[in-house]
């Protein structure tokens, strides 16, 4: 999948009508009733929702007028303000809001047009707007903003810029509903954004691919290509074998929020090593095999490793770690594993050609520093190490050994709790212990992880724990089938 500017993307709408693929209201009608589906499932699990459509004057109030027909026709109780007058609307928007059946219209939004249950669908301004919102959008949009109601921006929140991801005033949206590609400054600046999902619209697939810019993305579908239903007459063994080695009497807990995870995945078998006197305090899944003791024993018949999650640091973490890595197996390596390295970046002169580093930011700084790479240089990094680096961030990045990045789609604030990246570290050792190689594994194992996140939260971020996460990894994978 690739990103957009937004001069590409207004070109490939008109390339698209000009060559009779599609009309204006054609391309239209697709984007608003895409966005009339992602609503629904956005706010699926609210009680009795009441919705207030904004609408501008521009293609995106008219995608909005194409909702607004859908949840007239479907009995949805929705209210519509809009910023200007029928008579001031042309071209493909004033015939969508012809389309549209008698509706009571607004034209003032007001602080009391605000209430518990109230979902926002931002359509007031598009890609073609330029520097700061004027009045009255100005004030609607701090309405919005002030309002604590959940909002879904159409195409891109109102008041970004589209190329450059500049946003001093701008709708905060929990959703942005994307018209066929995702504008290139949706990825330098994702705070506004929230989640992103992409309505195909009727651009040829060829168009958008030729046009698209240098950042890759990896996103619902490109997930889809691996996450394939399974032969009928499979078993454990071809799934895998993952040993994940961790633990200590601090942290005892960790490496099995890991293997949970990966035995939700889709790993056939999980060993969990720990330390002799790390003391068990949590339920263990009963499809677990736990090995206390020496890690370099229980290496036949893995397929891959995932290790740091709770190791700490001590002498015996680092010669346990050494071990690990001269085994020559796919290996994810995560947390104290990698604050170890930070410490000895000789170690990874062991690892193996399939090996994924997992930092957040903080870890990715003292590795970088191990290494005495520059400005916290993920790419560097990778390239120098020979290992796949999946850089943790609201826009996590994958980075291959010969430097090629792929930025994720997924993932929510909902993700940002204790043991979140230990379940992460379970799912992409799963994957590589499925047979994916090491890049692959990072990517899908991003994406699938934050999907996660995203189906048990579908709005806001509280409410789940690492553990709810690592139990529902393998009902997100299944989502995935048929797409």
């Amino acid at each position: 999948m690739k990103s957009y500017t937004v001069q590409a993307m207004r070109e490939l709408d008109r390339r698209t009508v000009a060559e009779g693929f599609a009309s204006g209201i054609e391309l239209m009608e697709q984007a608003g009733y895409g966005l009339f589906r992602a609503v629904m499932r956005f706010s699926k699990n609210f009680f009795m929702p009441d919705f207030l459509l904004l609408a501008g004057k521009g293609n995106n109030g008219g995608d909005v007028f194409v909702l607004a027909r859908h949840m007239a026709e479907t009995g949805v109780r929705f209210r519509l303000c809009m910023l200007c007058g029928p008579d001031e609307l042309s071209g493909d928007a004033a015939e969508a809001f012809r389309r549209m059946p008698p509706l009571e219209i607004k034209r003032e939004l007001r602080s009391g047009d605000f209430h518990p249950g109230t979902v926002v669908v931002d359509g007031l301004l598009g890609t073609g707007a330029s520097g700061l919102p004027r009045s009255p959008i100005d004030r609607w949009i701090r309405l919005v903003n002030r309002s604590g109601c959940p909002v879904v921006a159409v195409d891109i929140p109102s008041g970004m810029n589209g190329t450059n991801g500049s946003a001093e005033l701008c709708i905060r949206a929990d959703l942005t509903v994307t018209m066929a590609g995702v504008k290139q400054g949706m990825i330098l600046n994702p705070a506004p954004c929230g989640r992103l999902e992409v309505v195909k619209i009727g651009i040829p697939d060829a168009y958008l691919e030729e046009a698209g810019g240098p950042l890759e993305l990896f996103g619902a579908e490109d997930a889809a290509a691996f996450f394939r239903r399974e032969a009928f007459d499979t078993y454990k063994n071809r799934r895998g074998h993952l040993l994940v080695a961790g633990g200590s009497p601090l942290y005892a807990s960790a490496p099995f929020l890991s293997a949970e995870a990966a035995l939700y995945c889709g790993a056939g078998l999980v060993t969990v090593n720990i330390p002799e006197d790390t003391e068990i305090f949590c339920s263990v899944p009963k499809a677990l095999i736990v090995r206390k003791g020496e890690a370099a024993e229980l290496l036949a018949g893995k397929q891959a490793i995932a290790a740091g999650p709770g190791m700490g640091t001590a002498q015996s973490a680092v010669k346990k770690l050494k071990e690990l890595l001269s085994a020559g197996l796919p290996t994810v390596l995560d947390a104290d594993a990698l604050n170890i390295i930070a410490q000895h970046p000789e170690i990874l002169e062991h690892a193996p050609e399939e090996t994924i580093l997992t930092p957040h930011a903080g870890e990715l700084a003292r590795l970088c520093k191990g290494f005495h790479i520059a400005d916290n240089d993920a790419r560097k990094l990778a390239m120098l190490t020979g290992c796949t680096v999946l850089a943790k961030s609201p826009r996590t990045l994958v980075i291959s050994p010969d430097g090629d990045c792929s930025i994720n789609l997924s993932g929510c604030p909902a993700l940002a709790t204790a043991g979140s990246g230990d379940v992460l570290t379970g799912i992409c050792g799963a994957l590589l212990a499925n047979g994916m190689n090491a890049f692959n594994a990072a990517r899908c194992g991003a994406f699938l992880h934050g999907a996660t996140g995203e189906m048990l939260v579908p709005c806001g971020s509280f409410g789940i724990t690492a553990d709810d996460l690592a139990e529902n990894v393998g009902k997100a994978r299944q989502n995935f089938y048929g797409l």
